[in-house]
């Protein structure tokens, strides 16, 4: 009995760690343990697979809560609003191009402006580009910021693929055939394997596989609240505003990070922002966008929390010294009433954006 005990526990050690080693199979399981509250319908699961990696709620009630287990801040998530065209709506022939953050991503926005039949939105966390623009359309660019991010935004540093100089002169970019990429040479055999049996994050994905679910949740959310309640201690991601209503993104008040909003910002650090800025409208004028707008989001401790310490107010000395176009936000998200942000996540919820979307409107006139 002994010796079949031991068997069952060995193929069973095997099997989580061949899983935890297959870092493909870890995204499959993290995709649908995590977001299939967003999308239930898209959902296809065996009976099996659910019973052998039982989901997680973690996400359900916000990234903050989820790296916190504060129960406290357990908030279910509210559902955003899917921008449509509305019936009978007249082509005005603009096309509008986003290039944003975690704001915009996975958002419906094609039918939220007056003035464009179409929204195309580019996720700046991911690499992308060149961006190709449709010549028969009058195109425009709205460059989106969470105010965190826009902290020593340099355009020569992201994980955008540009067009070359060369390439603009030629009108390589508005060609109607697509550029072919470069395809990089495939890993070996033994890389392959080597990235398999060294996977850097093997314990994070035995944590993910054996107690990352519902089952595990009170647990988690009991050993939060003793560490909160006797050490006034949280997860070193997340900080606990002043007034102790909502969560906030350790990053955005923490002085020691470069993305907080209360470490001091020089003229100098502004200005080089602004620089950046006119880069980036230079080089999107350059290929074809008809004109280029700015709008910074602003960080949520920047609204709720700023009297924790002397705010760099660095969102406002931005629109300040830019010549782009912007849709300035801080003053109203400031004396809206209405609370414009998840209490435990690091995003706005419906109300922020859909007033974001009204501002918008208003400051996007082609």
């Amino acid at each position: 009995m002994r010796k079949i005990a031991g068997l069952v526990i060995l193929i069973v050690s095997v099997m989580l760690l061949g899983s935890a080693m297959n870092q493909s199979f870890i995204n499959k399981i993290k995709s649908e343990k995590y977001f299939d509250h967003l999308d239930p319908q898209a959902v296809h699961e065996s009976p099996l697979f659910k019973a052998a990696f039982v989901h997680s709620n973690k996400w359900a009630y916000g990234d903050l809560y989820g790296m916190s287990s504060l129960r406290q801040y357990k908030f279910e998530l509210e559902p955003f609003k899917r921008y449509i065209p509305k019936p009978g709506r007249q082509s005005t022939n603009h096309i509008l191009y986003i290039i944003g953050d975690s704001f915009l991503a996975d958002k419906t926005l094609t039918g939220a402006f007056d003035d464009f039949d179409n929204v195309i939105f580019l996720d700046r966390r991911f690499a992308f580009g060149p961006t190709k623009i449709d010549t028969t359309k009058q195109n425009y660019l709205l460059l989106e910021f969470a105010e965190r991010n826009l902290n020593g935004y340099d355009i020569n540093k992201t994980d955008e693929v540009r067009w070359t100089e060369n390439e603009i002169k030629n009108k390589v970019n508005l060609r109607n055939t697509p550029v072919q990429a470069v395809s990089q040479p495939s890993a070996s055999i033994f890389e392959r394997i080597n990235k398999i049996i060294f996977n850097k994050d093997l314990s994070r994905n035995l944590e993910i596989i054996l107690f990352d679910n519902k089952l595990a949740a009170p647990f988690h959310e009991a050993k939060a609240a003793l560490n909160y309640k006797l050490f006034d201690r949280v997860a070193k991601e997340v900080a606990v505003s002043t007034d102790k209503k909502r969560l906030l993104f350790n990053i955005t008040v923490d002085t020691a990070s470069q993305q907080s909003a209360f470490r001091p910002k020089s003229d100098q650090a502004v200005d080089s922002i602004v620089r950046n800025l006119d880069l980036a409208r230079d080089y999107y004028r350059s290929i074809g966008f008809k004109k280029v707008f700015l709008s910074i989001i602003p960080n949520p401790a920047s609204v709720y929390d700023d009297k924790r310490m002397p705010y760099n107010h660095l969102l406002e000395r931005v629109e300040q010294k830019t010549d782009l176009p912007t849709v300035p936000l801080y003053k109203i998200f400031k004396t809206d009433r209405r609370n414009l942000f998840y209490r435990s996540d690091s995003h706005w919820n419906p109300a922020g954006l859909d007033t974001w979307v009204n501002e918008t409107n208003k400051a996007l006139k082609p």
